[in-house]
């Protein structure tokens, strides 16, 4: 891509480092479900993970940085300061005042509301028409989320340039279903799953109560 850093190299040494304290564990379904809390107490790897998208979308042109409920809302903040740019939250639905709420979405793995799915909101006055937007979240799995974020930005008029995250799930084909919808957009990804080798430590087994009578 045009206008982008180069010195990042993907699995690269950057990269390695920033995968070794991202865990994964059996989550909704998902076998490997990656936890991004692990970077964020390390502040070396969380300064390197937000120094590279920051090098990636300096030269891009962009107007606004976007996260999405609720992880996006730990890498957006820094980049969005990074490159002094406005950070715009899109949220659940109901969590903003003066908002545009999305159609419903379904999430396609256990723990997604079956019942009557999602809806997502981002305030009336955060997007002006034409502006470029990056749009970051932590994961990229089925692609609910994204797709219906995408769909929300472009009805309020934004031009997406990208969508960025720190790991994609690709056996879960959300880009596939993101590209049905929305074939200019791209993703980018920060870490491939090859080098996310650390298996997070299982939940110790509940304890026995005893219970005591009277």
């Amino acid at each position: 891509m045009s206008g982008v850093a180069e010195e990042y190299k993907r699995d690269g040494p950057e990269a390695q480092r920033i995968a070794s304290v991202i865990p994964y564990y059996p989550f909704h379904g998902v076998p490997r479900f990656y936890d991004i809390s692990g970077m964020t107490q390390d502040p070396i790897a969380f300064k390197l993970c937000i120094d590279t998208f920051v090098k990636r979308y300096a030269a891009l042109n962009v107007d606004k940085v976007v996260g999405l409920d609720a992880r996006g809302f730990v890498l957006g903040p820094p980049i969005a300061l990074a490159l002094g740019k406005p950070f715009v939250m899109i949220r659940k639905s109901g969590k903003l005042p003066n908002a545009v709420t999305s159609a419903q979405y379904f999430k396609e793995y256990k723990g997604g509301n079956a019942a009557g799915g999602d809806e997502l909101c981002i305030s009336r006055t955060s997007i002006i028409p034409g502006d470029r937007v990056l749009v970051i979240d932590d994961l990229v799995a089925t692609g609910g989320t994204l797709v219906a974020s995408c769909d929300l930005l472009t009805n309020v008029g934004a031009v997406i340039v990208e969508c960025a995250c720190v790991v994609e799930l690709k056996f879960l084909n959300g880009y596939g279903k993101l590209q049905e919808k929305h074939p200019n957009v791209r993703v980018w990804s920060l870490i491939s799953e090859d080098i996310l080798l650390l298996e997070g430590e299982a939940e110790p087994a509940a304890e026995p109560t005893t219970v005591f009578n009277k």
